[in-house]
C-alpha cells in the first residue's frame, strides 16, 4: 500500500504541475484565437480522437491489468509488452489509411485536411508511450514525469508561435510533436531500465489478443459516443463557435477530472486487481472504503465550482467564452457521476464482468446520440450537455444494479454519512494513518 500512496502523491503532485502552465497558455491561445478557431481545433481533435481510441484499444485499462499480474515474472512481462506494442503498430497501421480514405473523401473534412493531419500526427506518440506498463509496474511517477517536461516544452513553444487566427494551427503542430518525443523517450526508458527486448510478435497473436480484449475496447469505443462525439456532432450540425463554447466549459471539467479522479484511479486500480485475484472481500472492501472518500472530495469541489464558475470562465477564456459559463455550471456534476462510477467500471473488469460493461455503455452511447439528435436544434449545444449529465447517471446506475444482481456491492449507502466519512479517514490505511 505504500507503494500505491507514493504513486498516489507523486501522481496528484505532476498532475497539478503538469496543467499549471496549460492553464496560463490554454487561456492566452483561446483569447488570442477566439471561439470560432477554438471551435476548429476542437473539432479536429475530436475527430482524430477516434483513431486515438482505435489504437489505445483500452490498453490503458487492460494492459495494466495485464503488466500488474506478470510484472514479477521477466520473461511473461517482455512477452506481453511485446504484445501489447505490436497491436498498437498494427493498428496505428490500419487507422493511417482510414484516416486518409475519410478525411480525403467527406467534403467537409477535406477542407481542413492540414489541420487535420497534424492532429493526427499525435496518435503517433500514444502509439509508443507505454503508459500502461508504467502503471502496472507501479512505477507513474515515471511516465507522469516524462509527459510533464514533454508537455512542458510544447505548451511553451505554443505560448511564443501561436499569437492571432494566422497561426492557430500550431496548437495541434506542437501538441502533436511534443507528444511523438514524450512517446519515444518513454519507450526508451521503459526498454532500457527494465532490460525488455523489442520484437514484434505473429499476426495470429495480434488477431487474438484484438478478441479478447474486444469488449472493453467497444465500451471504449461507446464512452465516446457521449463525450468526444458530443464535440463532433456539434461541429457538423451547428458551427464552429458553438463547438468552442461547449468545448471550452468540457475542457474545464477534464481539467478537474484529470487532476482530483485520475491520479487516484489509476494508482489504485492494479491494487484493485491484485487484491480481487487474491481475495474477492478484501478488493469489494478497497473499493467500498474508497467510493465515499472520493464523493465527499468531488461534492466539495462540485459545489465550489459552481459558485466560483463565472470568475473561473471569465478570467481563464474572457469575455468572448461567457456563454460557457452555464455549460460549465451544468457540467460540474460529471465528476461526482464520473467517479463513483469508474470504481465500479475497475471492479466489474477485475470480476470479468466486461460484457455488462459492454451493455451498460452501448445502451448509454445510443441514448446519447438520440438525445443530441432530438434536442440540437432547439437547446443548440445544450442538448449535449443534457445528453452528458443523463448518460454519466445512467451508467452509474445501471452499474449499482448489476452488481447487486451478482450479489455484490460496492456503493454502501451507510459509509456516506459525516461519521462514517470521519471514521474511514481515521481507518482507513490508504492514507497512511490509522489502525492497520
Amino acid at each position: 500500500m505504500n507503494v500505491v500512496l507514493r504513486n498516489i502523491r507523486g501522481l496528484l503532485l505532476l498532475q497539478l504541475v503538469s496543467f499549471v502552465l496549460p492553464l496560463v497558455v490554454i487561456p492566452y491561445v483561446f483569447r488570442a484565437i477566439g471561439p470560432i478557431y477554438t471551435g476548429k481545433i476542437n473539432f479536429s481533435q475530436s475527430y482524430i480522437n477516434y483513431f486515438l481510441l482505435l489504437i489505445n484499444y483500452g490498453f490503458d485499462t487492460t494492459g495494466t491489468k495485464r503488466i500488474s499480474v506478470v510484472k514479477d515474472n521477466p520473461e511473461q512481462l517482455v512477452d506481453t509488452f511485446n504484445e501489447i506494442i505490436s497491436t498498437k503498430i498494427f493498428l496505428f497501421v490500419i487507422s493511417t489509411v482510414i484516416f486518409l480514405v475519410c478525411t480525403l473523401s467527406v467534403p467537409t473534412l477535406r477542407s481542413e485536411f492540414a489541420l487535420h493531419f497534424y492532429s493526427f500526427s499525435f496518435v503517433l506518440g500514444c502509439v509508443f508511450f507505454p503508459t500502461w506498463f508504467f502503471h502496472g509496474i507501479q512505477e507513474i511517477q515515471t511516465a507522469a514525469l516524462i509527459a510533464l517536461c514533454f508537455k512542458l516544452a510544447s505548451s511553451i513553444a505554443i505560448f511564443f508561435v501561436v499569437h492571432d487566427t494566422q497561426s492557430f494551427f500550431w496548437f495541434n503542430i506542437l501538441t502533436s510533436l511534443g507528444q511523438i518525443l514524450a512517446g519515444l523517450w518513454a519507450f526508451y526508458i521503459a526498454m532500457k531500465r527494465y532490460n525488455l527486448t523489442f520484437y514484434f510478435i505473429k499476426l495470429q497473436r495480434i488477431i487474438d489478443l484484438l478478441v479478447e480484449e474486444r469488449f472493453y475496447f467497444v465500451s471504449t469505443i461507446v464512452i465516446n459516443l457521449y463525450t468526444t462525439t458530443n464535440v463532433f456532432l456539434i461541429g457538423f450540425l451547428l458551427d464552429d463557435r458553438s463547438v468552442g463554447i461547449y468545448s471550452a466549459a468540457v475542457r474545464l471539467i477534464t481539467v478537474v477530472v484529470t487532476v482530483c479522479i485520475n491520479p487516484i484511479s489509476q494508482s489504485i486500480f492494479p491494487e484493485i486487481a491484485n487484491k480481487m485475484n487474491a481475495n474477492l472481500q478484501k478488493g469489494l472492501e478497497l473499493v467500498q472504503n474508497i467510493i465515499p472518500v472520493v464523493f465527499f472530495i468531488t461534492i466539495l469541489g462540485t459545489v465550489f465550482l459552481y459558485l466560483v464558475a463565472p470568475y473561473i470562465v471569465s478570467f481563464i477564456f474572457g469575455e468572448k467564452f461567457l456563454d460557457s459559463i452555464g455549460v460549465f455550471q451544468y457540467l460540474c456534476v460529471v465528476p461526482i457521476l464520473s467517479s463513483l462510477s469508474l470504481f465500479q467500471a475497475q471492479t466489474m473488469l477485475s470480476l470479468k464482468l466486461d460484457r455488462y460493461i459492454l451493455n451498460i455503455t452501448l445502451i448509454a452511447g445510443i441514448v446519447s446520440v438520440g438525445i443530441n439528435l432530438l434536442l440540437i436544434n432547439a437547446l443548440q449545444y445544450y442538448a449535449s450537455v443534457v445528453a452528458y449529465i443523463s448518460v454519466e447517471a445512467f451508467i452509474l446506475i445501471s452499474g449499482y444494479f448489476v452488481l447487486r444482481s451478482k450479489g455484490l456491492t460496492v456503493i454502501i449507502f451507510d459509509n456516506f454519512s459525516a461519521k462514517s466519512f470521519r471514521y474511514l479517514i481515521a481507518n482507513f490505511n490508504l492514507f497512511g494513518r490509522g489502525k492497520q
